[in-house]
């Protein structure tokens, strides 16, 4: 269990590594996306912690850790599409794309909150 334990919190310090690595994004979406990679990077003292803590973790802590890993690849998707993707496509769908990227930050406090 510590195994797995530590596996997913170096596979979710990978994730938000990869995310705060992505940082040119069409101008439309700039600022919250900047704003929501920043924050991410936020999160990898308390994941190096989880990491370290010598006890055992409770099951419903994990489960969140995985859904949070979940979350976070989906985010990672996202702002991958807000860099690399079309202008075009970004600017016709830009409420969508913002829906998007609201309701993945609803995703990830739902998972922090566990």
């Amino acid at each position: 269990m510590e195994e797995e334990r530590g596996v997913l919190v170096e596979k979710l310090i990978n994730i938000v590594n990869e995310i705060s690595g992505i940082s040119e994004f069409r101008s439309s979406v700039k600022k919250e996306y900047c704003n929501l990679g920043r924050r991410l990077k936020l999160l990898i003292p308390m994941f190096e912690e989880i990491r370290d803590i010598k006890e055992q973790i409770p099951e419903e802590s994990m489960k969140a850790l995985v859904s949070l890993k979940e979350a976070l690849e989906l985010t990672k998707e996202l702002l991958k599409f807000g860099s690399e993707g079309s202008k075009i496509y970004l600017m016709f769908n830009l409420y969508v794309a913002t829906s998007i990227l609201f309701g993945m930050i609803t995703i990830l406090k739902d998972s922090m909150a566990r």
